[in-house]
This record gives C-alpha cells, sequence and structure tokens, in this order.
C-alpha cells in the first residue's frame, strides 16, 4: 500500500466509526465540524493558494444558508435548493470578483468587507421577508431519494461525504493545469504575466469556486440547523473563518480542516465554562503566527518528516518552485 493512502484511509474508518462512539451532541457536533471544515477550505483557497484575503466570504455562507429557507417553500427538493446554491452564489461571486479584483491588497479588503455588510445589512434590515434580527426558522426535509434523513447520524453521514467530496475536488482543482498556474501567480505574478496568464481571468475563477463553496457550506449548515439568521452573513464569521486557516495551516487543503476542529470545539467545550473562551483562541492564534509559520499542518508534517528521516525544511507547506510544465 502506498505511503500516501494510510493517513486517508485511516481518517476515513475514523470518520465511519465516529457515530457509534459518540455521544448525540458530539455526533452533532462533528457534523458542524464538517460544514465548517468546508468554509474553511473554500476560504483557504483564496488565502493560501490565490493570496486573495477577503473578509466577505460569510456572506456566500449567509446567502447558502437563506438560499435553503426561501426555496424550500417553492420545492423542497435537496438537490434544487442546493443547485440553486450554487448558481446563486456563483453568479454572485462571478459579479462581485470582476469588479473587486480590479484593485489588490487592502482596497480588495476592504470591497469585500464591505459587500459583507451589505449582505448582512439586507438580511437584518428585510423583517417581513428574512425575519430581521430574530431569523427564520427552516422547514426543509434534507432528502437525496433515499427518504429523509432527520436522524443524527443520517445527517453526519451526509455531511462526512460532502467534506470527502469537496476535498477531493479542491485537491484535483489545485493540482490541475489552472491551479498550478493560480499558485504561480501567487508566488510570482509578475513572471505568470510575462508568460501571458491572464492574471484577473485565473483570480476571478478562484474567487469563483470559493464563492460557491462557501454558499454550498451554507447550504449544509441550513439543512443540519433548520435556521436562518443575519449572524450567518457576519463579518466575524469571515474573520473566524480565516483565523481557522491560518490556525490549521494556511497553503494547505487540511489546513483549514484542523483549524475549523480546534476553533468549533474549543469553542464548544470551553464556552460551557466562560464566556471568554475567545481570549484562549486569541492566545492560540498569536502563538501560531509568532511561533509556527505553517499552522498545525506545518507542525505536523515537520513531526512526520522528523520520524520518516527526512530533514527536508518543513517551512513551506505547499510552496515549491513553479513548475516548469508553466512554460511550455
Amino acid at each position: 500500500m502506498k505511503k500516501g493512502l494510510i493517513i486517508p484511509l485511516i481518517a476515513g474508518v475514523v470518520i465511519c466509526v465516529l457515530p457509534f462512539i459518540l455521544p448525540t451532541y458530539g455526533t452533532m457536533l462533528v457534523s458542524e465540524l464538517f460544514i465548517m471544515s468546508i468554509f474553511a477550505m473554500s476560504l483557504g483557497l483564496l488565502m493560501g493558494y490565490s493570496g486573495l484575503i477577503s473578509f466577505g466570504h460569510a456572506a456566500f455562507f449567509g446567502i447558502g444558508v437563506y438560499t435553503v429557507a426561501f426555496v424550500s417553500k417553492m420545492a423542497d427538493n435537496a438537490y434544487v435548493i442546493m443547485i440553486a446554491a450554487l448558481i446563486i452564489c456563483g453568479l454572485l461571486a462571478l459579479l462581485t470578483g470582476i469588479l473587486f479584483i480590479r484593485t489588490t491588497g487592502a482596497y480588495f479588503i476592504m470591497l469585500t468587507l464591505a459587500f459583507n455588510q451589505l449582505v448582512y445589512v439586507l438580511f437584518y434590515k428585510l423583517k417581513n421577508i428574512t425575519g430581521g434580527a430574530d431569523g427564520m426558522s427552516i422547514s426543509a426535509t434534507l432528502d437525496l431519494g433515499f427518504g429523509p434523513l432527520t436522524e443524527t447520524n443520517e445527517t453526519y453521514y451526509v455531511m462526512a461525504v460532502a467534506f470527502a467530496l469537496c476535498y477531493l475536488f479542491l485537491h484535483l482543482f489545485i493540482h490541475s493545469p489552472s491551479g498550478k498556474v493560480i499558485i504561480g501567480i501567487k508566488e510570482n505574478e509578475a513572471r505568470m504575466k510575462a508568460l501571458g496568464y491572464n492574471i484577473r481571468y485565473y483570480k476571478v475563477l478562484s474567487y469563483t469556486i470559493a464563492g460557491m463553496m462557501g454558499g454550498f457550506a451554507g447550504t449544509l449548515y441550513g439543512y443540519n440547523n433548520l435556521f436562518a439568521a443575519p449572524e450567518s452573513s457576519s463579518w466575524m464569521l469571515s474573520g473566524q473563518a480565516m483565523i481557522m486557516v491560518i490556525i490549521g495551516g494556511e497553503g494547505t487543503l487540511i489546513g483549514g480542516s484542523l483549524g475549523a476542529a480546534v476553533f468549533v470545539i474549543l469553542q464548544s467545550l470551553i464556552s460551557s465554562y466562560t464566556d471568554h473562551w475567545t481570549i484562549i483562541m486569541g492566545l492560540i492564534f498569536m502563538a501560531v503566527v509568532l511561533f509556527a509559520r505553517g499552522g498545525i499542518a506545518g507542525i505536523m508534517k515537520t513531526v512526520w518528516k522528523k520520524l520518516s528521516g527526512n530533514r527536508q525544511p518543513a517551512d513551506e507547506v505547499h510552496s515549491r518552485p513553479l513548475d516548469s510544465s508553466l512554460e511550455n
């Protein structure tokens, strides 16, 4: 068996047996973890691979949540709702991406933040439609053609499969020719432009895919919680996702999942003892930024290389010289 398949195989086995080990609350918590992992991975595509820092990513998450609430009133079909969320978020990400990516740096960050606040205010102020600050309940039933999935374990496995599919999709995309170009643009934009690549096209492509996946995560969140509230599109959620990516390991797919696990578990466990759990999260965040540049994924990679006897430096989590095939 190839070494690269050992860890995914072990992870798959663990995911399959967890519902039989954990109590109901633990299973529900891991289901939420899968959703937030998808959300963090989608933002990680922007931050770690495209070099785009977005404070507006929660807007797509919130739109996905409210899509479940609205579309389910007209057609309570899970596939229709998910496709609707992907189309809406995809088109919105495409349009905003074309506008926002004209700018760079702080200007891009401020535009995404303004967009996020616009979506949040719409959900908050349109009380007759969205329920305003009180939110609105969701009556949708998660049915993928095998009957209504209402049990905790059934929902858990749906979220687990969704996470696995999203991870596989991003893995294939990053290792595709387009993905290599996007990584190349992050590492040396001037060189990629000199080679004749359309920089804006690839940035917009990355932004659109990330927005669609963020909306898909929101759709799963709506099914999992059966409630939509403006907080699902708050800029604070964008900041939390950013913290997840950095703590887990920017520039790695698994990093977003690891960061989401730390964030969700700490929030659940510590918040039951104190309302100041964010202080602990802040301390962890500062420690990672100061002492572990590669995040949890970087630490794990370093330990793995030491155990396997490979002494190659491990602070480059995904970085490596531009693929020579880009020049052909």
